[in-house]
């Protein structure tokens, strides 16, 4: 039962959403610091072996700002994963994990998840060819924002920086601590004591959750072309948690976003030669194909059902009194009546 007032409730969602806003400033205070102390030293350590800063240029410079990349992912992991591993045993996505669909085919959920991935890469780059027609100079921001000029074991570096440690510390932020907490501002009657093991959740509240990460995620960031695809990306991702409960398959997900956007340029010259209004219809019908197959495949209500607490039950049944009921509420059951043939105290029924 909620006995939450109005008043706890509003207290309840903005306390949860400043949470939210917290995690935002602490994902951008450590690529400030991380940035700021590293940029710092390789800076010393530059002017130490060549008397001049002006080492630090040209492809020098761009490998340094890649490791200093891969530091910041680094530490936003070290922080973010003890920390959703704290929340995650009082989450919300710990009950959907309980009731999530059994027996489901781990290696038809990675095939489908890869299909999505994919189809999503040529799905958005068909559309930023459309965007770069009308507008050039934001395409031509983007474009330089998004080069990799890596070579050598730097180019793995990036590969792997992309690849593989951008879903993960992505995911731990976004899907796991961010959405917790928009899912508790949703559920405003979340506590310390019960966490979410007896709260319902309706799909409307769950997917009003899932568009605030989302957003969060399209802010981080800090483009308007890539947040805005990111934001769709990110409820996408956001809804394979949801629906799965396990935070390995949105990173499966991302992964496959990520790393298949070194298989556009390869193709570029097969791809030039089909319409890009083809592509792009093509690639929207095998995303949505396999959003909805993966849907299938899990298929548990996006809704999670209140669960009766053990307290509450046993008063309704008479064993214990109800939680803050006074002289008006129903008092503890009687004593078993003195008879001749109980010859030894009986204990309740349990």
């Amino acid at each position: 039962m909620d006995n939450t007032t109005t008043g706890s409730r509003v207290w309840g969602t903005c306390k949860w959403l400043l949470a939210m806003a917290g995690v935002f400033g602490a994902y951008l205070l450590i690529q400030v610091v991380v940035a700021g102390f590293g940029g710092t030293v390789i800076g010393v350590i530059a002017a130490m072996a060549s008397g001049s800063e002006s080492f630090m240029e040209g492809t020098a410079l761009d490998n340094a700002i890649l490791m200093l990349g891969v530091a910041v992912q680094l530490v936003v992991i070290a922080v973010f994963l003890p920390w959703w591993r704290r929340m995650r045993p009082a989450s919300f996505v710990a009950r959907r994990e309980a009731v999530a669909t059994s027996g489901v085919s781990f290696a038809k959920s990675l095939a489908l998840l890869l299909v999505i991935g994919v189809s999503a890469q040529f799905f958005v780059g068909g559309i930023l060819e459309i965007v770069e027609l009308l507008f050039p100079e934001a395409m031509a921001e983007y474009s330089e924002l998004m080069e990799d000029t890596s070579v050598g074991v730097f180019a793995i570096v990036s590969a792997l920086s992309i690849a593989v440690l951008a879903p993960i510390n992505e995911e731990i932020v976004c899907r796991g601590v961010m959405l917790e907490y928009a899912m508790r501002a949703m559920s405003p009657g979340w506590n310390a004591t019960d966490g979410a093991r007896y709260r319902a959740v309706s799909a409307r509240a769950f997917w009003i959750a899932n568009t605030l990460q989302a957003l969060v995620f399209g802010v981080l960031h800090m483009n308007l072309i890539q947040g805005s695809y990111a934001f769709v990306l990110g409820a996408v991702l956001g809804w394979v948690f949801w629906r799965t409960g396990k935070l390995r398959y949105p990173i499966i997900l991302h992964f496959a976003l990520n790393i298949s956007s070194y298989l556009v340029e390869p193709l570029y010259p097969l791809l030039s030669v089909v319409p890009t209004g083809l592509v792009i219809v093509l690639a929207a019908v095998m995303c949505a194909a396999g959003i909805r197959e993966f849907g299938r495949l899990w298929s548990s209500s996006d809704a999670l059902d209140a669960i009766e607490r053990p307290q509450d039950v046993a008063a309704v049944q008479g064993i214990l009194p109800v939680e803050g009921g006074g002289g008006g509420g129903r008092g503890p059951p009687p004593p078993p009546p003195t008879d001749i043939l109980v010859s030894a105290p009986v204990s309740p029924r349990r």
